[in-house]
């Protein structure tokens, strides 16, 4: 029988690649009966999802798959990237040999995965990746914190690497990365670190962006369609 953990861990996987969309309710009896476990499991596993940001619990209503208005977002990349930066700061000094030799290893895989298009490991890895770099700042409460921020925008991080198959461009920001750890370069590690979290969120602005634009545009093309009609009644 399955325990906790790895109900934790296959519903983690479900969220991150858009199995289990935002806002998604979390059916303890659905959970029981797909996974042929007790309650008491699926309900460990749910805190366990909540505490790292992946779903939120409701009092009478239960859990559903997190997620956060536009104005939470602009406040979470805020509290985030002055966390990221703090991070770099420890990482320079807390780097070591064996360290980048665990990133590189990392890494290495992460490419395959990108290379072989294969979703669930791109997604994994990439948060092994960034989980691995926060731990190793060695500060639990940086690390914690960091991990839960990430956690609670995994829709427009993966939304923009997932459908626009952009997981190509984070190749790239990771190698950076690495490369400025291992030269020791603080300013170019902050650099490095600002463009790969700034990008997914760039992404989604854009979107929304065209979206509001294409939205406008549809209303304007309405009203003078009406205003149109409107004159051609008078007319008549």
């Amino acid at each position: 029988m399955m325990n906790a953990d790895s109900v934790c861990k296959i519903v983690e996987i479900a969220i991150l690649t858009g199995e289990l969309k935002p806002r998604e309710r979390l059916v303890e009896s659905e959970l029981i009966t797909k996974f042929n476990v007790k309650r008491f499991t699926i309900r460990k596993a749910i805190q366990e999802l909540a505490h790292r940001g992946f779903v939120e619990l409701t009092p009478n209503k239960g859990a559903r798959v997190a997620d956060i208005t536009d104005e939470e977002l602009e406040d979470l990349y805020c509290v985030r990237l002055n966390l990221e930066l703090l991070a770099a700061e420890l990482l320079i000094k807390k780097i070591t040999p064996p360290k980048m030799s665990l990133l590189r290893k990392i890494h290495k895989k992460y490419i395959r995965a990108v290379e072989n298009h294969v979703i669930e490991e791109m997604v994994m890895i990439n948060e092994e990746f960034h989980r691995t770099l926060y731990r190793m700042t060695e500060n639990r409460f940086l690390a914690d914190n960091l991990e839960r921020l990430t956690n609670g925008i995994f829709a427009l991080r993966y939304n923009t690497y997932i459908l626009l198959g952009m997981f190509q461009v984070s190749v790239a920001q990771h190698e950076a990365i690495i490369n400025a750890l291992g030269e020791r370069d603080l300013e170019k590690l902050k650099a490095c670190t600002m463009d790969n979290i700034i990008y997914p969120k760039m992404i989604y602005d854009s979107r929304k962006a065209k979206q509001s634009n294409a939205i406008g545009a549809i209303g304007l093309a309405d009203g003078s369609l009406q205003r149109k009609r409107k004159g051609a009644g008078e007319t008549n």
